[in-house]
């Protein structure tokens, strides 16, 4: 009796743990939920359209990518929405994560078609050079950065001449890529420009009569500051020209006895250089 006495104390202790288990549980998960209906009582929330998955540049938004999600009223996003139907069909044009609010500013406008088509704002043109690893700045011309374009050309047989014929130009694509995930240098052949319609036009010309290379620019420069800059560098003060008059001739007349008086001549009054 007493071998079986210990084993069915050991039991009734292992019930009534798991009996503690269980209500402990429980208690908690009243005492969530009674938490979670104070945060919806005292924190407004109101649906938003976020992504339910990572959303390339380029990519028509649709109900399989798309999912609502509460968000508190007071910090709603500027340009958010609230229906999934508003934002079926139009194109981001920025890279959306999963469980980011879909914003206006980062959508086509409606119709403005799918893929790089719906990233080339209105009034401008979408034209594609051929680049290589130097012309191309070592694979660091990506998507979304923006270069100077400098032309050369050849006149005669040695002698070149190079000057910059665009400035301040956004890279729309990299060969077929709008986006790169990790940022890191891409040697690729060709790169596509947003340019106005005169501009794609000097950069046709170019193309046709000699070469072109790329010029990487940091997206922290002003464009005036640096003409500024240049033109600082290229006018410096002119130098200053100090007049002095010349210096007057002194004359002295020599009598030697009986000869003829001699003038002679000196520099200045102060000078024994004969002139």
């Amino acid at each position: 009796m007493k071998k079986y006495g210990g084993l069915l104390t050991f039991a009734v202790a292992i019930i009534f743990g798991l009996m503690a288990v269980v209500l402990a549980n429980k208690w908690l998960s009243s005492r969530n939920s009674e938490a979670n209906i104070i945060v919806k009582d005292t924190v407004p929330l109101a649906q938003v359209v976020v992504a339910s998955r990572d959303i390339s540049i380029g990519t028509p938004l649709s109900k399989e990518n798309l999912s609502l999600a509460e968000w508190p009223k007071a910090n709603l996003p500027k340009g958010a929405f609230h229906d999934v139907a508003l934002v079926e069909n139009r194109i981001a044009v920025t890279q959306l994560a999963a469980g980011q609010p879909v914003l206006a500013v980062e959508l086509a406008a409606p119709g403005s078609g799918a893929g790089l088509v719906a990233l080339i704002k209105p009034g401008m043109r979408a034209m594609a050079v051929r680049v290589d690893e130097v012309t191309g700045v070592g694979g660091f011309v990506l998507p979304n950065t923006s270069v100077d374009i400098i032309g050369i050309e050849t006149h005669g047989q040695n002698n070149k001449t190079s000057k910059t014929i665009l400035k301040n130009i956004k890279v729309l694509a990299i060969a077929q890529e709008t986006f790169t995930e990790d940022g890191q240098a891409k040697i690729v052949r060709t790169v596509t420009l947003e340019l106005e319609p005169k501009q794609a036009e000097i950069l046709a010309l170019q193309v046709n009569k000699g070469e072109i290379h790329l010029s990487l620019r940091t997206p922290l420069e002003n464009e005036e500051e640096l003409e500024t800059k240049v033109a600082k560098a290229v006018t410096r003060p002119a130098k200053r020209v100090y007049y002095a008059p010349k210096p007057e001739t002194y004359t002295v007349e020599v009598i030697r006895g009986s000869s003829k008086p001699e003038k002679v001549k000196f520099k200045n009054i102060n000078s024994d250089e004969r002139l």
